[in-house]
Parts: structure tokens; C-alpha cells; sequence
């Protein structure tokens, strides 16, 4: 370490080596106290983030400080931890350059003391202990020793700290904040520069940085090149490794890697290198770093919520506006929970408990005046999983959760208002009694076998919706837009679906006594079963092609699909009503003969045994044992509450009440509410 560290002596007035030794010495135990002291902060800050789990990061809990037992708030420690440990780096190295002048100087005073070039002179052996003096001007010693000196220097002064800030950046890097994260990288970047432009005096006499520099790496080639190898090798995996997904960079290494720019939102394809998943060759957004590390949240299978805490409508635990993309929270307790804001595109909550959570706009009005989500601050889980996830009740209000998966997942009572779940995936899963009002998007969703009595999906977006064996007796589908809609067997029993347009579709066996079609839009429609209860409503039946008007509106709808997949299916299900010049050859099919004599055999609505009878249809519909959770009856109230019902509404309030119908304690309060005011109403008039 000091072969070269310094010139010729020639010519120069020689320095008295006991002076020199005496200084030297009281340096070395100053800067071996700093030293120490270095070592303990940063050991000190590694167990301090080692601490940190993802549960920590979720729920945003105080960083408890070993030994002090005081607590830092999460996001203020990652933001000053690593700049304090850089103040203390450049403090170190600081002392260390001012103490290598004096050793070299120490050295090369004894050096012309010395008959031969081994370092045996005994004033060496009163040199201070401290290694980076030894390592310096101290006695010949063997290589093993004299690596292991130049080693502890290396290692203490220049990969321990950059490997920790690295540490650092990694473990908060789950948090998914971009600008620490960002401040991570340049502090890494700024203790990298310190010790490129003050650790190169380390070793050298000069004060010229050039000159150092070049007699640097010509007098330890080897050192130098791993060295800046390892420094490389750090900083880029600062910048394009451990990134927040959806960044800036995140989308740069990947375009790169990809020969195309790829969409901050859609998936990675997964890739796996030694082990470690890396982002620019395409991994997995949830791929470990290194098998350990993980760029996004994992926190499974558990209890977040302390039920005996817990207040009945009052949020559990506060996630608004939290960036939880791709995070994986399977089976754990998060009912309750107030996600507003929140992004969860990507996320894995299989099985999930979010009953009663919010997972919503922060501002209805703002989305319903400016159709803009992100002034209204709403929550997003577009390609998310909620697989068997418990949404009971849940808060889901303008929520975008395109192509997301559902199926099998618990949605009993939830608010699914304004929506935008095109191409999700409801298959098996419970939907009673949920409001889909709004005009919610479900282009191309899956509901096959799914649960949906007493749902409202008044002027839903159903095109190319497929319903396939679904229950949804007492469903309220007024206005809804279901051209192209696969209606196989779906059971439709005593279900509103006045202004319904169902052009183009297909609704082979599907069951519909007692049912309101009452101006709905049938052609190229498959004709369901007949209803031999005589009890459909077919009123003002509109058997027709669509218009220019509809076909153009149609067309618009489709441009707002952004998913090309699910684009394709629905244009594809609609071109059949949307070719207007081909979609006269349906006139005189059998189906449309069909339609005509279902309409023709209909009991004529609005007379006073329809009425009666229709009531009392609903009524016994209502209060079957088997919808003794209310769902029917939640449906059949808001059938009841609409201006054209034919039934009466004031005897399907007094059923409901009635003490021997099981569901008249499970309806919806707020629809019971609707109800009990509409049947004043009634009376009054």
C-alpha cells in the first residue's frame, strides 16, 4: 500500500522519524475511535433494517431503534438513516486521508534509515496498532498477513458502506416510493463519488487528484479494476435492478431488453437468472433479488385486524392511496380496511378477508362530474386476483379492477358502483344483492355459475357478458346493455329487465316466469324457454335491427376498451347486429317467429289478475326458505320501487314484514328504507 505512495526523496530535506511517529500515533487512536465508531453505526443501522419486515412496510409501523428503544416513523428512518450514514463515510475517510500523509510521510523518513529494502528498522514496531497505519508504513510481514491489512481497509472503508446503502435501498424498496428510492440512488452515487475523489489519497502524497488517480491504478492495477468493477456493478443494480415497478427506469430496461416500449401496466413475463429474477430480462413483477429480496409487498396468511379493537363500520386499519402494486396478500385479515386510493394493480389477494373494506373513490362527485379517476382519487386493482377472496359488504365504488379475477370470490352486498371491470372474471362467485349501478363496465366479463339474486346492474355495460348457467332470480337489469350477451340457462326468475337491449343475444334456455321485458330490444336474439306461468312481461317489445345512432354508440364503446383481447371478443360478438345491411336476413327466422309467439301467448300486462297474480309470484318468490338471505327479496324491493311496476307494492311490503318470511331480516337496510317510504307513498295516494 505504500510502495508508491510517495515520489523520490532526492532533493529533499529529511523529516525527523520520532516526531513523525509520536503524531502519527496520536492520530491512529483518533481515527481508530472514528473507526469503531463507524463500524457500530453502521452495524447499529443493519439490525435497525433487518428488523424491517413487509408487514412493517404495509402497515407502515415506527422503525424501533435497538438498545435506545426509540421509534422512527418508517418513511422519515429510510429517508435520513442512509444520508447520516454517508455524513459519517466522508467524515472517516476525511480523517483517514489526513492521517495517510502523515504515515507515508512516517514511512518514508524511516525508509532512509533503512540499508535495505525490507521494512526492518525496530521504529516500526512502535508504530500503533491501528491496521490501515500497519497496513501503511508498519514491518515486513508475510503476503497472507499483509493482505488481510489491505483487505480490513477495503472491506471497512469501501464495500461495507456502498453494500449497505444498497441493503437499504432494497429492503424499502416494497414501500414502492419512488422518490426514496430515488434518494437512495443518489446518495449511493454521492458516497461512490467520495470515495473516488477523496479515497484515492489513501495512498498518495499528491494534491493533484489526476496525479493520484494515475498512480493509483498503475501501482495497484488488480485492486483498482475490482474495486471499480464492484462499484459499477452496485450502482447499476441501484438504477436498473432494484427498481419500483412502473417507473421511469423500470419501463426504460425493459424497452431496452424488449425492443419496445412496454405498458407500465401490463404484467411481466416471467424469467429467471441464477436464481434472481431481473427486471430487464423480463421477470416476474413479484421475482425475489437474489432469491431473498422482493421488489413488492408479501404478506400472507395474516391477521392484520384485531377483532376486539374493531368497531362495527369504522375502518380497521388505514392503506389510503398506498401503492400495492403486485403485492401478494393472500389469506390475510384485511376486513375492514381503508384502501381508498389505493393501487393494487397486479396484486395477488387470494382468499383475502375484505369484508367491509373500502377500496373506493375518495371523491364520487368529482368521477361522476369530470370522469376523471385520478382527480377522484379512486382505487385501482386492474389484473388483480380476489380468487375466493371475502368482499362481503365491501366498498368497491368507481373501483378499476379491469380484467381482474373474481371467480369463486364472496361480493354478498357489496357496492360495485361506476365500476370499470371489463374482462373480469366472476365465475362461481357470490354477487347478491350487489349494486353494479352506474353505468359499471363488464364488457366481456365471465358470471358463468356465478350467484347473482336480487343484484342491480340498472344500465350496466354487459356486451359479450356470458351469464351461462347463472342464478339471478329477482335481478334488477333495467336499461342494461346486453347485445351480444351469452345467456345460456341463466335462471331469471321474477328479474327487471325493462329497456334491456338484447340484440344479438343469446339466451337459449334461459328461464324467465315472471320476469319485466317490458320495452326491451330483441334481434338476432336466441329465444329463451317459454314461461307457462304466463307471467313474462312483454310490453312493448321492440323486435328491430339497431339504428345508425346505436351502432355508432356501439362502436364508440368499443374504442374505449383498451384490452385488445377483450376488445376482439366483444367486436367479434357484435359484428353480426353491427353489419346493418346483413342483419335484415334475420327477419322470418324461426327465432324471430319464436320471439312473436312468446309476446302473443303473454297474459296481458296491467290488468287486474296479472297484477295480482304477479304479486303474489313475487311475494311467495320472495320469501322462499332457500332465499332466506334476502337476496330475492333485496331484488323483488327494487323491482317494487320502480315507476312501472305492474304488481302491488304495498302488499309486497306487507309480506316482506311479515313475521313467517325468512328474508325480511336480511334485505339490504337502505333498500328496506326505499321500500318502507315508497309503500307511505302508496298509501297516502
Amino acid at each position: 500500500m505504500s510502495d508508491l505512495g510517495r515520489g523520490s526523496p532526492d532533493g529533499e530535506t529529511p523529516v525527523n522519524p520520532y516526531s513523525l511517529l509520536e503524531a502519527v500515533n496520536s492520530s491512529s487512536d483518533t481515527a481508530h475511535t472514528g473507526w469503531l465508531i463507524f463500524l457500530a453505526i453502521m452495524a447499529y443501522l443493519m439490525i435497525a433494517v433487518a428488523g424491517v419486515t413487509h408487514k412493517d412496510l404495509l402497515l407502515e409501523k415506527a422503525v424501533a431503534l435497538p438498545v435506545l428503544q426509540v421509534q422512527i416513523q418508517l418513511a422519515q428512518f429510510f429517508q435520513f438513516a442512509p444520508l447520516v450514514l454517508v455524513l459519517m463515510h466522508l467524515g472517516l475517510i476525511s480523517q483517514l486521508v489526513l492521517l495517510a500523509r502523515e504515515t507515508i510521510e512516517l514511512d518514508h523518513a524511516i525508509r532512509l534509515l533503512e540499508t535495505t529494502p525490507r521494512r526492518t528498522h525496530p521504529l516500526r514496531l512502535e508504530l500503533n496498532n491501528y491496521f490501515f497505519v500497519q497496513a501503511i508504513a508498519g514491518p515486513q510481514r508475510s503476503a497472507v498477513m499483509s493482505a488481510f491489512l489491505h483487505g480490513m481497509s477495503w472491506l471497512t472503508l469501501v464495500i461495507l458502506p456502498v453494500v449497505l446503502l444498497l441493503y437499504m435501498q432494497v429492503v424499502f424498496l416494497p414501500y414502492h416510493d419512488i422518490g426514496i428510492t430515488w434518494a437512495h440512488r443518489l446518495l449511493l452515487v454521492l458516497d461512490i463519488l467520495i470515495l473516488i475523489a477523496i479515497g484515492v489519497f489513501l495512498a498518495r502524497t499528491e494534491t493533484s487528484f489526476v496525479q493520484a488517480f494515475i498512480r493509483s491504478t498503475t501501482a495497484h492495477p488488480f485492486s483498482f479494476l475490482a474495486t471499480a468493477v464492484l462499484l459499477a456493478i452496485v450502482a447499476l443494480f441501484s438504477f436498473f435492478v432494484a427498481t419500483v415497478p412502473g417507473e421511469a427506469l423500470d419501463r426504460m430496461t425493459r424497452s431496452a431488453a424488449t425492443g419496445a416500449m412496454i405498458e407500465a401496466a401490463a404484467p411481466p413475463n416471467r424469467r429467471a437468472a441464477a436464481g434472481f429474477n431481473l427486471p430487464f430480462l423480463l421477470a416476474d413483477s413479484d421475482g425475489a433479488l437474489f432469491g431473498v429480496f422482493r421488489r413488492n409487498l408479501v404478506v400472507t396468511d395474516t391477521d392484520l385486524v384485531v377483532d376486539k379493537d374493531q368497531t362495527l363500520g369504522e375502518p380497521s386499519l388505514s392503506l389510503r392511496d398506498r401503492d400495492l402494486r403486485f403485492a401478494r396478500l393472500d389469506r390475510t385479515d384485511l376486513h375492514q380496511a381503508d384502501l381508498t386510493g389505493a393501487n393494487l394493480q397486479g396484486a395477488s389477494l387470494i382468499g383475502t378477508d375484505l369484508r367491509g373494506a373500502w377500496l373506493q373513490c375518495a371523491d364520487i362527485n368529482e368521477l361522476l362530474l369530470s370522469a376523471d379517476r385520478v382527480l377522484a382519487h379512486c382505487s385501482s386493482a386492474r389484473g388483480a386476483n380476489f380468487t375466493r377472496g371475502r368482499l362481503a359488504d365491501a366498498h368497491l365504488s368507481g373501483l378499476d379492477a379491469r380484467n381482474s379475477a373474481f371467480d369463486e370470490a364472496n361480493l354478498e352486498g357489496a357496492d360495485l358502483s361506476y365500476a370499470r371491470l371489463t374482462g373480469a372474471n366472476f365465475s362461481s362467485a357470490h354477487l347478491e344483492k350487489a349494486d353494479l349501478t352506474g353505468g359499471v363496465e363488464l364488457q366481456g366479463a365471465n358470471f358463468l355459475i356465478a350467484a347473482l339474486q336480487g343484484a342491480d346492474l340498472n344500465g350496466a355495460q354487459l356486451q359479450f357478458a356470458d351469464f351461462s348457467s347463472a342464478s339471478m332470480h329477482g335481478a334488477v337489469l333495467s336499461y342494461a346493455q346486453l347485445q351480444g350477451a351469452i345467456l345460456r340457462d341463466v335462471d331469471l326468475e321474477g328479474a327487471a329487465l325493462p329497456h334491456a337491449r338484447l340484440e344479438g343475444a343469446d339466451m337459449t334456455g334461459a328461464k324467465i316466469a315472471g320476469a319485466d321485458l317490458r320495452g326491451a330490444g330483441v334481434w338476432m336474439t336466441q329465444p329463451p324457454e317459454a314461461d307457462a306461468s304466463g307471467l313474462t312481461d312483454f310490453t312493448e317489445i321492440s323486435i328491430k335491427p339497431i339504428d345508425e345512432a346505436d351502432a355508432a354508440r356501439l362502436n364508440a364503446m368499443l374504442e374505449r376498451i383498451e384490452n385488445r383481447r377483450v376488445r376482439g371478443q366483444v367486436a367479434e360478438a357484435l359484428a353480426p347486429i353491427l353489419n346493418l345491411a346483413e342483419s335484415h336476413s334475420w327477419t322470418g327466422t324461426p327465432e324471430q317467429a319464436k320471439w312473436q309467439g312468446l309476446i302473443a301467448a303473454a297474459t296481458a300486462a296491467g290488468s287486474e289478475s296479472y297484477k295480482g297474480r304477479v304479486t303474489d309470484y313475487l311475494a311467495k318468490l320472495m320469501c322462499k326458505a332457500r332465499w332466506s338471505n334476502g337476496s330475492v327479496a333485496t331484488g323483488v324491493a327494487r323491482r317494487a320501487q320502480t315507476p312501472q311496476f305492474r304488481g302491488d307494492l304495498i302488499a309486497i311490503y306487507d309480506r316482506l314484514k311479515a313475521d313467517d318470511c325468512p328474508a325480511s331480516k336480511s334485505v339490504l337496510p337502505r333498500v328496506q328504507r326505499g321500500l318502507s317510504a315508497a309503500a307511505d307513498i302508496a298509501r297516502s295516494n
